[in-house]
């Protein structure tokens, strides 16, 4: 379905949205962007994407809180979120899984490395997503 294929990218700056649309787009997926956490807990109302790709650094709500409010959303229980962000400490990682993260991209990415993340998360089987063994691992 096509909604099976629909990836949410969450970042503030409309250069990092550009980048990941043209990225996402390039592998054959549907991109949704969001300026802000705000924003995207507003998409998520409306469509239930297959992943969604969230910074942290946003200035109304960071990502650790947007993923929180993500989680309780009963039709988002099962979606992957992946925290793709400058951010790279040990303790930004722990932070991004107690939030309800299942995996850490560092920025800046390597587009094929991202694409591969991708691909992981929506052609994994529906149920709890669970952290991804290379969470901690920055992928570049």
């Amino acid at each position: 379905s096509t909604q099976s294929k629909i990836v949410l990218g969450v970042d503030d700056a409309p250069e990092n949205l550009f980048m990941l649309q043209a990225a996402i787009k390039h592998a054959g997926y549907t991109f949704l962007g969001a300026k802000s956490g705000i924003e995207c807990l507003s998409l998520v109302s409306r469509v239930i994407p297959r992943l969604i790709l969230l910074d942290i650094e946003m200035p109304d709500m960071d990502g650790y809180k947007t993923c929180c409010k993500l989680r309780p959303y009963p039709d988002l229980r099962h979606v992957p979120i992946a925290f793709l962000t400058a951010r790279k400490t040990p303790a930004d990682v722990t932070a991004g899984m107690e939030a309800g993260g299942n995996d850490f991209i560092v920025k800046p990415f390597d587009h094929v490395k991202l694409i591969e993340r991708v691909r992981h998360w929506t052609t994994r089987s529906v149920g709890r997503a669970r952290p991804s063994p290379q969470a901690s691992a920055q992928v570049r």
